[in-house]
């Protein structure tokens, strides 16, 4: 099952890597323990290879992630201050986890009339 998931608006395309305007849903999937302060400043460079080939890349454009290139060790760059400053982040936590078969619900107890 493939899908897709947008992550923010396009700031520049390259031929490798775009960088995204991430807002702070994004920036808290990837980094939690970051103390980040407002919308509008933060970026994440992804690599073209795991963009969604439904949806054109064009600077100001929402970008999109196809959830079936993404692997475990899928890894982009984070700049939560907007300074330059990337760290590593694993794009594998922006994917939901969706489980084929669903475990079966567990045992109801039953009240106890006594």
């Amino acid at each position: 099952m493939a899908f897709d998931v947008g992550i923010g608006k396009c700031r520049s395309v390259s031929s490798d890597s775009v960088d995204v305007w991430v807002d702070g849903s994004i920036v808290r999937r990837l980094a939690p323990e970051t103390k980040w302060q407002r919308d509008g400043i933060s970026v994440l460079q992804v690599p073209v290879k795991v963009c969604s080939p439904r949806h054109s890349l064009a600077a100001g454009a929402e970008v999109f992630l196809d959830a079936g290139l993404i692997t475990a060790t899928s890894a982009g760059k984070l700049d939560v201050e907007g300074s330059g400053q990337f760290a590593k982040a694993r794009l594998s936590l922006l994917v939901p986890t969706i489980d084929e078969s669903p475990a079966p619900p567990p045992p109801s107890r039953r009240a106890s009339w006594r």
